[in-house]
């Protein structure tokens, strides 16, 4: 319980405050709670995405839930192995180029571009015949569900107003224990000063408030047991910007079979194990403006705040999925994903650097590294398409696609904090409508002609109970459109080159840096309520990506 109480701080408290005294308190942000696990991890290392793919289902906008015969259809619909007339091989190599923006952006630090490897795998025909059981083909696969490779950076005007380290301040004094208690009773200078990173009495969440301790923004307790702020300069202007970069993706591993029935009936399964890896750093820095008189001021000019997460896990889950062809021209689809059971290893660290006017030298302190396992279950879904074709000519499909983000299923730590995840799983998260078609018109025999539309639906709400907007504590998209054509080329009886381009547009869900209201406890006497926030939340964020993709295929 010691580990728990450091890296899973005061979470039914920070959710909903318990004691009377703290109800109206407000903490929340994405600096002050950058270490903690919440939905948004499971709702982001949920998502599938098939413009990251083979080249035809990417150019086709995804929709192959009732048109199969490719080796994405392992991750889509499963039956849809079943259509392969011989066995292949293919590998899908893909560059992506990404740029972040929001209200406010800067000019600089806001693009990503990546090369990998979106498919890669093989389907073996293992058994043909005539009628009956048509045949049975074994597909392997590697795809890529979801891309995480992005970066951005942001600058909020100079204001007067509140600073991190005021929120720090109220740490050291004692805010954590006042929202689980209602009382207040700060940090020893003994903690802080006896391996403060490995203290069961330190929540993870106040390393930064140790890290300005140590770096001596605070000075020792005074005569009233309380810590005071060193050298924020009184009525000055604070000028807050942030960097933050990610990199990382969601691939899964497929082991698929495929049934022909008399080539009307297509059955499928397929067993998925997914590798989740996401390495990101957020760069938080504070200049700090005013007018200076004399020399050897020591006023603050700069404190940098830096936080980094490492997320490594894997997830396994199920497939079944069925096709018909009524009539040749016709073709239903249906599957249905599982829930995925997920483990999840967080990692966190943080640094913290500073300089004062009058004083050439800076100060860096680092914490330790320290990690935790999560599991959950991530949300079912269920695809449902319709396809018609014209012999080898002309293809046209559409895909509806239903995700109960609100189902997702925390299932680690104690049967309180399960149903604290609940709860917020139940208020923010909502049943997600996803929408995708394809067409493809073969105006010679050796050449295609592709195009397609995607639209993914937000999992989350935009308002609360109340009717205010939600704004969240961390980075992550939620809607997104996506517009793709592309190109098929026959290249003999045994080859085939299928090249895809996709413009993905993803809207950023508003967030916060760091937000505190409620009641102080300072070193001037405790007070009726602060407000410590920067001037605004980031909003209107967009990502664009552009995606190439090269699929090659070897028939055999």
């Amino acid at each position: 319980m010691k580990t728990m109480k450091r890296l899973i701080p005061a979470l039914a408290a920070l959710l909903a405050a318990t004691a009377a005294g703290a109800q109206n308190a407000q903490l929340d942000g994405l600096l002050v709670t950058t270490s903690q696990f919440t939905p948004v991890d499971m709702m982001k290392y949920a998502q599938n995405n098939y413009s990251f793919t083979t080249g035809r289902v990417a150019a086709m906008g995804g929709a192959f839930t009732a048109l199969g015969g490719d080796m994405a259809s392992m991750g889509i619909n499963p039956a849809g192995l079943g259509m392969y007339r011989n066995s292949v091989w293919g590998l899908s190599p893909a560059m992506t180029f990404t740029k972040n923006r929001n209200a406010y952006s800067t000019a600089h630090d806001n693009n990503a571009s990546r090369f990998g490897f979106d498919n890669i795998g093989t389907v073996l025909q293992l058994s043909q015949r005539s009628s009956g059981l048509v045949s049975f083909n074994l597909g392997l696969s590697y795809n890529k569900m979801e891309d995480f490779n992005y970066r951005g950076s942001i600058r909020l005007p100079a204001a007067a107003g509140g600073s991190l380290l005021n929120i720090f301040q109220l740490q050291l004094n004692g805010l954590y224990d006042f929202l689980n208690t209602g009382t207040w009773n700060g940090l020893s200078e003994k903690a802080l000063n006896n391996d403060p990173f490995n203290n069961g009495n330190i929540y993870i969440d106040e390393w930064g408030a140790v890290l300005g301790y140590q770096s001596g923004l605070f000075p020792g307790l005074g005569g009233d047991n309380m810590y005071g702020l060193n050298g924020l300069p009184e009525n000055g202007n604070i000028a807050p910007s942030m960097r933050y970069e990610s990199r990382g993706s969601i691939g899964e591993y497929n082991i698929a079979g495929g049934f022909n029935i008399d080539n009307i009936l297509y059955l499928g399964f397929d067993f998925g194990f997914r590798d989740i890896y996401q390495k990101i750093s957020f760069y938080y820095t504070e200049d700090y403006e005013g007018n200076y008189s004399g020399t050897a001021q020591q006023y603050l000019r700069q404190m940098n705040y830096n936080q980094y997460l490492l997320a490594q896990g894997s997830a396994f889950n199920f497939k079944v999925g069925a096709i018909v062809r009524p009539i040749p021209q016709l073709r239903i689809g249906i599957a249905y994903h599982s829930p995925s059971y997920s483990s999840v290893r967080k990692e966190y660290y943080a640094s913290m650097g500073t300089s004062r006017y009058g004083d050439s030298t800076s100060k860096h302190f680092s914490s330790l590294v320290t990690g935790y396992d999560y599991a959950f279950n991530t949300p079912s879904r269920l695809l449902t398409g319709i396809a018609f074709t014209l012999g080898d000519y002309f293809a046209v499909s559409f895909d509806y696609e239903r995700v109960w983000y609100n189902k997702m299923c925390y299932l680690s730590e104690t049967y309180d904090i399960q149903e604290s995840f609940r709860t917020a799983i139940g208020n923010d998260y909502r049943a997600a409508d996803n929408f995708r078609a394809g067409i493809e018109v073969k105006p010679l025999p050796f050449f295609a002609i592709r195009a397609g539309y995607a639209h993914y639906g937000s999992p989350v709400k935009e308002k609360d109970a109340a009717g205010n907007d939600l704004v969240f504590k961390t980075i992550f998209t939620t809607s997104s459109d996506h517009i793709s054509a592309g190109l098929g080329f026959w290249l003999g009886k045994a080859t085939t080159l299928d090249i895809a381009y996709v413009y993905s547009r993803y809207k950023v869900a508003p967030y916060g840096l760091y937000y505190y209201n409620g009641p102080a406890r300072l070193p001037q006497g405790t007070v009726g309520e602060v407000t410590y926030a920067p001037v605004g939340d980031i909003t209107d964020g967009f990502l664009n990506r552009h995606t190439v993709t090269m699929s090659f295929n070897f028939f055999f």
